[in-house]
């Protein structure tokens, strides 16, 4: 009888705790904008040893940006900068938005083309006071190599070669200067990359669409040793098929559409959420809302938190049922003792599950 009062209700502690632990991360990660789908996405994510990652608008914004003006001649980069402007104003092109957005950051001033022709793929040609102004992009820098000194089309060379978007501003006799644009880096995303290294995730491989070159330079300022370029996005899927079973634990990062299926296939699928679509959060196991690749590290070491809260509980279950048998075995305690007993030490392992309900967890 003082057995059956002793463990009649053993297991139904225990079996609330773990859940609560858990639930109570997931509510925590949730005030902070991560949205984690259920507890086994959670316990995944400590078990996680390669991250295959997309490129674009995960581990860069997603736009261009000038990264520097390399004038020629006897231009000044100021000068430069505002012919750029007045000569890209009224495009839609990428760069030339950069250009605009990179002007008004200067506080330059610039003013409208009186003449305005875009070629698509080439560049623009524009009338700007009487005088004829000519933006190229980097696809028309090769028919160029006649027609500009050397020192300059080395320069340019050089440039598009390390895996930099390139225009080029000049008149109809010169180059007046040269753009330099790439998708700027996530801020953050080292330190993230480094954290998350320090956890044992060691492996990373980069996935992108873009060509080799602009591939090349990303990985090699994020120090990641493995990347495939030209991708289309059924080879991203077809990639992860194939090495699903290659690595060990596998968690893949994207955003967009074309990355849902690649989601889907991983063990654990990270979504950028703000800037992913509906399909992409949908396949994924965890979404990123804030688009916060940052929060990675801090998801993983609340993971591993929580995997040792329940273990705690589990220790705490078994040495507290240990204790209770000792002292009936030991006629200590009789029925009442037992049942009292019971009663109170069914919210130990509770009270240490609660713990995560107030968490403020340091990444270190």
């Amino acid at each position: 009888l003082i057995l059956a009062i002793l463990l009649a209700n053993s297991a139904e502690d225990i079996a609330v705790a773990i859940p609560m632990a858990f639930f109570s991360a997931i509510g925590y990660a949730a005030r902070r904008g991560v949205i984690i789908k259920g507890e086994d996405s959670l316990k995944g994510l400590t078990k996680v040893k390669t991250i295959i990652v997309d490129k674009t608008g995960t581990l860069t914004l997603g736009h261009l940006e000038v990264q520097k003006i390399v004038p020629f001649g006897e231009y000044a980069i100021e000068e430069v900068s505002k012919i750029a402007a007045s000569t890209e104003f009224f495009s839609e092109h990428p760069a030339a938005k950069a250009i605009l957005n990179y002007a008004r950051s200067q506080k330059l001033s610039y003013e409208k083309p009186d003449a305005f022709e875009e070629k698509p793929g080439r560049g623009i040609v524009t009338t700007y006071a009487g005088k004829k102004l000519i933006a190229r992009r980097k696809n028309t820098i090769q028919e160029m190599q006649n027609t500009v000194q050397s020192s300059e089309f080395q320069t340019i060379k050089k440039k598009k070669k390390k895996g930099f978007g390139i225009t080029l501003i000049g008149d109809e006799h010169k180059l007046i200067g040269l753009i330099v644009l790439a998708d700027k880096i996530r801020p953050g995303i080292k330190e993230a990359i480094a954290k998350l290294r320090g956890f044992g995730i060691t492996h990373w491989v980069m996935l992108t669409g873009d060509n080799e070159k602009v591939a090349s330079r990303v990985a090699t300022e994020l120090n990641i040793g493995e990347f495939h370029a030209n991708l289309l996005p059924e080879q991203k899927v077809d990639y992860i098929k194939r090495h699903l079973k290659k690595f060990p634990k596998t968690a893949m990062i994207g955003d967009g559409v074309n990355d849902a299926a690649s989601l889907a296939l991983a063990d654990v699928g990270i979504a950028m959420g703000a800037i992913g679509s509906d399909a992409a959060i949908e396949a994924a196991d965890i979404a990123l809302m804030k688009d916060d690749i940052a929060e990675i590290p801090e998801i993983v070491e609340l993971g591993r938190y929580t995997l040792r809260i329940a273990r705690q509980d589990f220790f705490i279950w078994g040495v507290t049922n240990f204790l209770g048998l000792a002292l009936v075995f030991s006629r200590t305690i009789g029925p009442e003792g037992a049942a009292a007993y019971n009663f109170i030490t069914d919210f130990f392992p509770l009270i240490n599950s609660l713990r995560l309900f107030n968490l403020h967890l340091k990444i270190k």
